[in-house]
């Protein structure tokens, strides 16, 4: 089996995808509850900062990734991993962010 070579374009698309997923489970969930009303605008706008930082720090790993070296050893399952990067990167937030938001009020 050869091993794929990831450059950065191609781990940053993996990654934003795993932020894509994310929100999107996400709003399902919303979807659901408000029995097929969302409001993607309010979503939008209460949502818009934690994923532009998801956004962030997916590039922010896709430039470190040309540094280190052992992560060539993940070999075929980098791109994985950049996906689940962008969706975990996207769920902490959110937890955090509420967190704070609660102990700020």
């Amino acid at each position: 089996m050869t091993q794929v070579d990831y450059n950065i374009a191609i781990l940053v698309a993996f990654g934003l995808l795993g932020v894509v997923l994310h929100n999107l489970i996400k709003l399902d969930s919303i979807n659901r509850e408000a029995q097929g009303s969302v409001n993607l605008s309010k979503y939008w706008a209460l949502e818009r900062f934690s994923i532009i930082i998801s956004v962030l720090v997916v590039f922010g790993a896709a430039m470190a990734s040309q540094e280190i070296k052992e992560l060539k050893l993940a070999g075929n399952y980098l791109g994985f991993g950049f996906a689940a990067i962008g969706y975990l990167a996207q769920s902490l937030l959110i937890k955090f962010m509420g967190k704070a938001a609660k102990s700020v009020k």
